[in-house]
């Protein structure tokens, strides 16, 4: 285990780490755009009821539209920027991609559910008006993800 710790910080190329994170500063700009006038948009959109419970699915809607364009955005600044893979896309690449991309929507969704249950709490309702939990939502969100989306485009998607 010490050894794979050892090879991991090696493998840890800072110069990549600030370039990924000034990327993942323009995609974040451009997701809280997109999901901003989506969700102007949409509003609250359709409600489903699952298990008894009532789910406005207008937010998920829009984080799910704005992660798609802020995705294609850090695919291509990622590939040719950071990691500077010269090479055409591929197949693979895009697979990986679409893969990792995957996993983050479903643990993005999870944490904006999480943090929106969260800032409808009393303690919340006079800091943060109603309709901007969605909102208020995505910002620790994109904090709790950052790391899980680097790795995996670092060490599979753009190895």
């Amino acid at each position: 285990m010490k050894d794979k710790l050892k090879r991991f910080f090696r493998a840890f190329d800072l110069k990549k780490f600030v370039k990924f994170g000034l990327v993942g500063i323009l995609n974040t700009i451009v997701d809280f755009v997109v999901f901003y006038f989506m969700n102007r948009l949409i509003g609250d959109g359709p409600t489903l009821v699952l298990l008894g419970a009532t789910i406005i699915a207008g937010p998920y809607i829009s984080n799910a539209i704005s992660y798609v364009v802020s995705n294609i955005n850090s695919f291509l600044w990622n590939k040719f920027w950071t990691f500077q893979k010269k090479r055409p896309v591929n197949g693979g690449e895009v697979g990986r991609y679409i893969v990792t991309s995957c996993g983050f929507l479903i643990i993005s969704s999870l944490g904006l559910s999480l943090f929106m249950a969260l800032f409808k709490q009393p303690v919340f309702e006079s800091v943060i008006p109603a309709d901007m939990i969605p909102m208020a939502a995505k910002i620790p969100n994109v904090c709790v993800t950052m790391l899980y989306n680097y790795l995996m485009n670092r060490f599979w998607v753009f190895k």
